[in-house]
């Protein structure tokens, strides 16, 4: 791994900020595992689950530990040296998932695949390379955040708003992480099969930023009762971390569905985190955006 790409994952990791210069190095690593998103042409914004990521791709990988180790402590060490500091592995060069994405159907619909109908067990989900697909049955896709959601989506009351906003046959995928379902797959995936795609994630500053300028984006999921959720389940902290010039540009957004989600975000001066709905029956509603 180069000691310049360390550097810069190492500050990305303990950096407030949220957006950074897309350089090369750092281009071809978030290509590779599919963490972060593109802001334009020349920066890249990092959620705090990518960075988290990055954290754990660096402990695990590298043997790094971002919390400890100072930026810069990289340069100017031999090799040898380096390696006090973490065990030498091609980080940006490691094995991946190439192609691959995980998919499941909405609970109590099935997945349409290649001219099959699959019913998953509950808690179950296809890892299939999505080049492979010859044939789609679902005409939107749900692209879920979190893995934990995505894992338990049965025990959330995502299945009703779909049905009551008419796409009760969306296909459901999970966002990615490093290892499973990386985003530049799912974006591939989703660009190859033009599907509208509804975003099933927190309603934090980070998240809706993303939202607006996902790929063909049509709506979000959010609580049926914003307020009541907010009151019960919302997290300061988390507003307080990730609010910032992008987010606040979304309150005069051309889109009403947008400005909408941002003011609520801004008048609560909270985050909402997508796990809060799980098990707590939080009714959901699906708000357009596009």
């Amino acid at each position: 791994m180069e000691k310049r790409l360390i550097d810069t994952l190492i500050r990305i990791v303990q950096s407030p900020e949220t957006q950074f210069l897309d350089g090369a190095g750092l281009k071809d690593f978030r290509q590779r595992y599919g963490i972060g998103f593109p802001v334009g042409t020349t920066r890249v914004r990092f959620s705090d689950k990518d960075k988290a990521e990055i954290a754990s791709l660096l402990k695990a990988k590298a043997g790094i530990d971002a919390a400890q180790v100072k930026p810069g402590a990289w340069q100017g060490l031999t090799r040898a040296e380096a390696l006090d500091l973490g065990h030498e592995e091609k980080l940006a060069r490691g094995a991946v998932k190439r192609d691959r994405i995980s998919l499941k159907a909405v609970p109590g619909q099935a997945l349409k695949l290649s001219g099959r109908h699959l019913s998953l067990p509950d808690y179950a989900h296809v890892d299939i390379n999505w080049r492979e697909i010859t044939a789609l049955g679902h005409p939107v896709a749900l692209v879920v955040e979190n893995y934990e959601v995505f894992d338990g989506l049965l025990r959330t009351e995502i299945a009703e708003a779909l049905l009551e906003a008419g796409y009760a046959d969306a296909l459901v995928i999970y966002r990615g992480d490093a290892t499973e379902s990386r985003m530049d797959n799912v974006l591939a995936f989703l660009s190859a099969y033009s599907l509208p795609v509804i975003m099933f994630g927190d309603l934090d500053p980070a998240s809706l930023v993303e939202a607006s300028t996902f790929p063909n984006a049509l709506a979000i999921t959010v609580p049926e009762d914003p307020e009541s959720a907010f009151c019960a389940f919302g997290n300061a902290s988390l507003y307080a971390r990730q609010v910032g010039p992008a987010f606040e540009r979304l309150l005069d957004s051309t889109s009403p569905g947008v400005r909408i989600g941002a003011g609520w975000i801004h008048e609560q001066r909270k985050g909402l985190v997508q796990e809060s709905m799980i098990g707590r029956g939080v009714k959901l509603r699906i708000l357009l955006i596009g």
